[in-house]
């Protein structure tokens, strides 16, 4: 998963709603799908929350550059 994008994770996260909503899986595989689910929308999390940081960072920046 390290070396998985944000929209990969997120179709990825799409294919198990779409697989778990089918209602077509057994228990030990919807257990695994979420599972991998919880991993995903962590990394998700992560990743909004570092460009999140960045952002407000460079708009900190910006704006001490437009008081300098």
């Amino acid at each position: 998963m390290e070396n998985m994008s944000y929209t990969e994770a997120v179709a990825r996260l799409e294919e198990i709603m779409v697989i778990v909503q089918g209602g077509k899986i057994d228990v030990d595989e919807l257990s695994g799908l979420l599972k991998e689910a919880t991993e995903l929308l962590r990394f998700c999390n992560a990743k909004l929350y570092k460009v999140d940081e960045e952002v407000k960072g460079l708009i900190e920046e910006m704006n001490g550059e437009d008081n300098g």
